[in-house]
C-alpha cells in the first residue's frame, strides 16, 4: 500500500477510535444519569425510539448506502460527470423520502400509544421523545448524501471528526436542558436533533471542501440512475431489515410481551455491547474505501492482502475490551449501576454476554463483510440473514410466551445465531466473489479468534484473584491487564513479517 494511502489508513483508524471513546464516554456519564432521573421504564422507550428510526432507515439505505460505492468508482475512474450525475439524482430522490417520511411519522408518532404499551403518565413524553426522533433522522435523509465525499476521498476521518463534535453538541445540550428544566425524557432526543442540525450545517460545509468537483445540481436529475441503485441498494435494504429482525425488534418484543420494566433492564445492558458492535461497524468502514479504489482498478491480489490485515488490525484492537468486558462486566454494572439490586445487576451483565456474542465474532469478520458492498455482491448474504432473523424473532416470541426465560432468547437467540454467521459465511462468502479458494480467509480468522480465548480465559482467571473496591482500584485493573492482554495480542495475531509492517508504519508516523 502506498505511503500516502497508509498513512490515511492510519489517521482514519485513530480518527474513528477517538469518535468511539467520546460516544462511550458520554453514555459511561449520561446512562446512569438518566436512568437516575427518569427511571429504568422510561430509559427503555429512549432505546425503543432509535430502534424505531432504524426501522425507518430500511426505506433510505436502498439509495444511501451504495450511493457511495458508485460515486467513488465513477470518480476514480476519472468520469466526474457521472459521479455528479449519481450525487444529483440521489439528492432529489432523498429530499422526496424524507417529505414522505416525515408524513408517516407524523401520523404513528399521533397513534403511538395504541401501537406500544406505555404508561399512563408517560404518554405525552415518549410521544415527544419518538417525535424528536423521527425529526432527526428526516434531518439526516436530506443530507446523507453529502458523508459520501468523505468516503470517495478517503478522508473518513473528517467524518469521524464530525461525529466527535456533533456528540459534544449533544451532550451539552442534555446537560443544559436537564440543569434549567424539570427532567423529563424527550431531552435526549431534543439533544440529539440539535446536534442532527449541526451535522445537517457540516456535512454540506464538508462536501464543498472535499469534493467541489462533483456539483448538486437538480436538472441532473436521472431517472435511470435512482433505478440502477435501487436495483443494487435494495439487498441493502434487505439487510437493514434483517438486521432489525436480529436486534432491532427485541426492545419492542419485550414491551408488547414482557413489559416495560424487563424492556428497561434490556436497554441497559444493551448500552455497552452496542457500542462495541458500532465500533466494530466503524473499524470495518474504515477500510471499505481503499478497497473500493483497489477493486476499481482491479487489484485484487493487493486486495486480499490488505483484507487479511485489516482483519487483524480489527481484531487486535476489540478483542481486549471485549474479553475484558465479559470478564470484568459485573464488576463494572455493580459500579455503574449503583441503583440496580443484586439480581438486577446479575440479569444485565447476563443479556450483556449474550449481546456482545455477535460482536465478538463479527470483531473478526467485519471487514471481510466489507467486501459484499465493494463487489456489489449482496443477494445472498441477505438471503442467510433474512433466514437468521426470522428464525431469531419466532423463536424469541415463543420463549417470551411459553417460559420464564424470554428475555435471554430476546438478547441471545439472533446474537448467537449472527455470530455463527460471521465466523463461518463471511470468510467462505468473502472468498467466493474475489474468486478465490473458499479457505483463503479461514486460517487468519482462525488465528483471531485463538487470540481471543486466550485473553479472555487470562482475563478471567484475573477476575477471581482480584477485588473491585471503587471505581479507581477497576480502572488500574483493567489498565493492567490492557496493556498486558495488547502487548500478548501482537505475537497472538501477527506473524513476524507483519510485525515489522506495523513497526515500521508507527516509527514513520
Amino acid at each position: 500500500m502506498p505511503k500516502s494511502a497508509g498513512k490515511q489508513m492510519s489517521i482514519n483508524i485513530i480518527a474513528s477510535i477517538v469518535s468511539f471513546a467520546v460516544t462511550v464516554g458520554i453514555n459511561f456519564f449520561l446512562t446512569p444519569y438518566l436512568v437516575k432521573e427518569v427511571g429504568s421504564d422510561a430509559y427503555g422507550f429512549i432505546g425503543l425510539a432509535n430502534n424505531f428510526v432504524q426501522y425507518a432507515t430500511i426505506v433510505t439505505t436502498a439509495l444511501n448506502s451504495i450511493s457511495g460505492r458508485f460515486i467513488s468508482i465513477a470518480y476514480h475512474k476519472g468520469d466526474v460527470e457521472k459521479s455528479s450525475k449519481i450525487f444529483s439524482s440521489v439528492l432529489v430522490a432523498d429530499l422526496f423520502l424524507a417529505a414522505v417520511m416525515l408524513i408517516l411519522s407524523s401520523i404513528f408518532v399521533c397513534f403511538l400509544d395504541t401501537v406500544l404499551n406505555i404508561p399512563s403518565n408517560l404518554v405525552s413524553g415518549v410521544k415527544i421523545t419518538f417525535a424528536f426522533a423521527f425529526l432527526t433522522f428526516v434531518v439526516s435523509t436530506v443530507t446523507a448524501i453529502f458523508t459520501t465525499a468523505a468516503f470517495v476521498k478517503n478522508r473518513i476521518d473528517i467524518n469521524s471528526i464530525r461525529d466527535i463534535i456533533s456528540n459534544l453538541i449533544k451532550v451539552a445540550l442534555i446537560v443544559l436542558l436537564f440543569a434549567i428544566f424539570p427532567a423529563q425524557l424527550y431531552f435526549v432526543t431534543l439533544a440529539s436533533f440539535g446536534s442532527g442540525i449541526f451535522l445537517l450545517l457540516a456535512n454540506i460545509t464538508v462536501k464543498k471542501k472535499v469534493l467541489p468537483e462533483v456539483k448538486a445540481d437538480i436538472r441532473k436529475f436521472d431517472i435511470k440512475i435512482v433505478k440502477t441503485l435501487l436495483a443494487s441498494g435494495i439487498w441493502l435494504s434487505l439487510s437493514q431489515l434483517c438486521q432489525v429482525l436480529l436486534s432491532g425488534l427485541d426492545l419492542l418484543i419485550c414491551n408488547l410481551t414482557l413489559g416495560t420494566a424487563l424492556m428497561g433492564l434490556l436497554s441497559i445492558a444493551k448500552t455497552v455491547p452496542n457500542s462495541i458492535g458500532n465500533l466494530t461497524v466503524i473499524l470495518g468502514s474504515v477500510f471499505t474505501p481503499h478497497y473500493t479504489i483497489l477493486y476499481a482498478k482491479k487489484k485484487i491480489p493487493e486486495l486480499i492482502i490488505e483484507a487479511k490485515f485489516s482483519t487483524k488490525i480489527v481484531s487486535f484492537i476489540l478483542s481486549t475490551p471485549i474479553a475484558g468486558f465479559i470478564a470484568f462486566g459485573r464488576q463494572f454494572y455493580i459500579l455503574w449501576q449503583p441503583t440496580k439490586s443484586p439480581e438486577e445487576i446479575t440479569m444485565i451483565q447476563f443479556m450483556s454476554v449474550l449481546t456482545c456474542i455477535t460482536f465478538l465474532c463479527s470483531s473478526q469478520t467485519q471487514s471481510l463483510m466489507m467486501i459484499n458492498t465493494v463487489c456489489n455482491k449482496l443477494r445472498l448474504p441477505v438471503f442467510v440473514n433474512l433466514t437468521v432473523g426470522i428464525v431469531s424473532v419466532i423463536v424469541a416470541i415463543v420463549a417470551c410466551n411459553l417460559t420464564d426465560y424470554g428475555v435471554y432468547f430476546v438478547a441471545g437467540t439472533s446474537s448467537v445465531l449472527m455470530g455463527l454467521r460471521a465466523l463461518i459465511f463471511t470468510p467462505a462468502y468473502s472468498a467466493y466473489i474475489l474468486k478465490q479458494k473458499l479457505s483463503i480467509f479461514f486460517p487468519t480468522v482462525i488465528r483471531d479468534c485463538v487470540g481471543f480465548i486466550i485473553i479472555l480465559v487470562l482475563f478471567s482467571i484475573i477476575s477471581n484473584f482480584i477485588t473491585v473496591t471503587g471505581w479507581s482500584s477497576f480502572i488500574f485493573i483493567c489498565a493492567i491487564c490492557g496493556i498486558l492482554a495488547y502487548a500478548l495480542s501482537l505475537p497472538l495475531l501477527f506473524n513476524k513479517a507483519e510485525l515489522c509492517k506495523l513497526k515500521n508504519k508507527l516509527t514513520k508516523k
